[in-house]
């Protein structure tokens, strides 16, 4: 082999190595932090639904309950909570490599759109994300996906990339709504285009986008099994309108079906249209701003926002639309005061700095000042990627007893086979996780709800099975009916009903 044959063959290996680690190593870094045992909270829920075809809470999330169904049954090893939290990781790492994608599509060099992914990747609230089973995290590598095809549609590749921009829009909403946010960025690109797509083009596009939400008929459907054939262990507890995990708030009926696609048990719409208010696009502006100094730092803040005028400058429509389809859900993540983890709703906002700084220096640059650029940058963001390894390395540390499984264990030896737990959602989900999925609390059933709110229940309850009652002791001094078993920690206390 001939000098420049072999220059050529490692140049080709080394660009193949930089295309697999963008995915490759996200991947590798995840799959080794996540956690083997169940969480508590949404996480709990996310990592036992899918495993039993249930219903989450709204909005239902039904293609990751489909996907994570297939998934955790195929994937048949270790724990189920560590093959949900290894979905979400896999599906974060085709994020990364999604952000590569759209990097090297506005012309990155291939270390620099590398190294500025790792970055990305091992940011907090990106690793944070990523090692734990979330419905949001299926919904942004779609998103990412669209993003990705609708800008390789701008830059001329053919329509096909439009129609699967909108397809793949259409499944991330039916793994989480909150997608819809890309769809202003996808109706303002169409606009913008030097060249407008087809009425045709834009039908197609469109009805492939909603048919993907019929999805949502997973909901109806699968509840209507569930009841028919009695597997909500909840059925004839009085004031239960469908259990968790088989069955929230029973979408067979049009009342439950209703609150769960509108989520206005947390007033859902409402905070979705004040994300309209003029108001709210300062503050999400500032969320942006905020979000990348905090997770990049403030030279990296720089460099973001002087890679973005720079892409300006070389095409103003793709850049138009990757701002805007990457930040337009800020509008909601301000808005929506209720949510106690805005950062899952600004994953794709943090996204947005691989391909800003991948623009700084385009690999169509020659000369040494550019390849000087180059290096720096690449430099930069890889020394970047190790400091923020290094802030988190504390997502490697697990016990057995962590997370989820502490309360099931520490539950189980009060609660006979065939008893009633009443606990908050925190902690209702883990003990329903033990309950319906791995079989850690057999024949136990669990109900979510606040004792107060359930104090003229668990009394008749008490007639027909054990019911337990899990609260804070800091919150609830006493209860009526009820007569206190024990005191586990400081934040749980378990109490025992007396018929009533």
């Amino acid at each position: 082999m001939t000098g420049a044959r072999l220059y050529a063959a490692l140049a080709g290996l080394a660009r193949a190595a930089c295309d697999v680690a963008a995915f490759a190593v996200p991947a590798a870094v995840y799959v080794a932090s996540v956690s083997h045992q169940p969480g508590s909270w949404d996480t709990a829920e996310l990592q036992g639904v899918p495993y039993i075809l249930g219903i989450t809470h709204p909005t239902g999330f039904p293609l990751y309950v489909l996907l994570g169904y297939v998934w955790t049954h195929v994937l048949a090893i270790d724990t189920v909570a560590f093959r949900a939290n290894v979905m979400s990781a896999i599906a974060i790492s085709g994020v990364c490599a999604a952000a590569y994608a759209i990097a090297r599509e506005l012309g990155a060099r291939r270390p620099v759109a590398l190294a500025a992914t790792l970055w990305f990747s091992l940011t907090q609230d990106v690793w944070s994300h990523a090692i734990r089973a979330e419905a949001q995290d299926l919904a942004v590598l779609l998103e990412a996906l669209a993003i990705w095809a609708f800008v390789r549609w701008l830059r001329g590749t053919g329509d096909r990339w439009y129609f699967a921009a909108f397809a793949l829009t259409g499944l991330a909403m039916a793994a989480h709504p909150n997608a819809l946010w890309v769809v202003p960025g996808l109706i303002f690109g169409s606009i913008v285009a030097r060249r407008r797509p087809a009425l045709r083009l834009a039908a197609l596009s469109a009805a492939a986008c909603a048919l993907a939400l019929s999805l949502y008929l997973y909901l109806p459907l699968r509840s209507a099994y569930v009841v028919s054939h009695g597997l909500d262990p909840t059925m004839g507890l009085a004031g239960t309108d469908g259990g968790i995990f088989w069955n929230y708030r029973d979408p067979s009926t049009p009342h439950g079906l209703l609150l769960d696609l509108t989520g206005d048990e947390t007033n859902v719409t409402h905070y979705l249209f004040s994300s309209f208010t003029p108001a709210h696009v300062q503050d999400a502006l500032w969320a942006l701003i905020t979000l990348l100094g905090t997770q990049y730092g403030a030279f990296a803040l720089v460099l973001i926002a002087t890679g973005i005028a720079l892409a300006w400058r070389r095409d103003s429509r793709v850049t138009a639309f990757l701002f805007v389809a990457c930040t337009a859900a800020l509008l909601f993540s301000v808005t929506y005061s209720e949510e106690g983890d805005v950062g899952r709703y600004r994953l794709l906002a943090l996204m947005l700095a691989v391909p800003a700084i991948g623009a700084i220096v385009p690999e169509r640059a020659r000369g040494f000042r550019a390849y000087a650029g180059a290096v720096a940058l690449a430099l930069f963001s890889f020394a970047g990627a190790a400091v923020s390894l290094q802030a988190n390395l504390e997502f490697f540390r697990h016990s057995p007893d962590e997370n989820g499984r502490w309360v099931i264990n520490a539950v189980r030896p009060y609660v006979p086979p065939g008893g009633v737990i009443l606990a908050g959602w925190l902690d209702a989900t883990s003990l329903a996780y033990g309950a319906y999925v791995d079989g850690s609390l057999p024949g136990r059933i669990v109900v979510s709800g606040a004792a107060d709110a359930n104090r003229q229940n668990y009394p008749l309850w008490a007639r027909t099975h054990p019911v337990f009652i899990l609260v804070n002791p800091r919150d609830v001094a006493s209860l009526p009916n009820a007569k206190l078993v024990t005191i586990i920690d400081a934040y749980h206390a378990l109490w025992r009903a007396e018929p009533g």
